[in-house]
């Protein structure tokens, strides 16, 4: 019964992670969504930028065809739009790969604790025949 706990421990850990992934894959996707929009602007065109959870602020676009890009540790760089969908791009897929082999983990998880359950199962079942046999 303790190997079954741990088991659906291990499986809630993966589903949170799972959720993690794919917000984390929605945001990209509204990221790219945004650069696109923006790179397709025209010079002083006002726009709707996105800011998170349904909001968005008025701006206009201007003769600039890049954007400040997050690399990793807090660092940030200036770089090309189209530079900037390509490395979304990349992380897009990344993120993907990640939540296909937690959906995999997640299987074998699922698996495992329906394979405990029954054997579980079954020995109970055996511990309790020879009981019912005595009167």
């Amino acid at each position: 019964m303790s190997a079954i706990d741990l088991s659906r421990a291990q499986l809630d850990n993966v589903t949170r992670q799972q959720e993690i992934v794919r917000t984390s894959i929605e945001e990209h996707l509204r990221a790219k969504e945004a650069l696109g929009q923006y790179s397709k602007a025209a010079e002083n065109e006002e726009l709707l930028v996105p800011v998170g959870a349904g909001v968005f602020i008025h701006a206009k676009s201007g003769d600039r065809k890049s954007c400040i890009t997050s690399i990793g540790a807090g660092v940030l760089i200036e770089k090309d739009i189209a530079e900037t969908e390509k490395l979304l791009d990349g992380r897009i897929e990344e993120l993907r790969k990640a939540s296909q082999e937690l959906d995999e983990q997640a299987e074998k998880i699922t698996y495992a604790i329906e394979q405990l359950s029954k054997e579980a199962r079954e020995q109970y079942e055996a511990l309790q025949r020879p009981a019912q046999g005595t009167p």
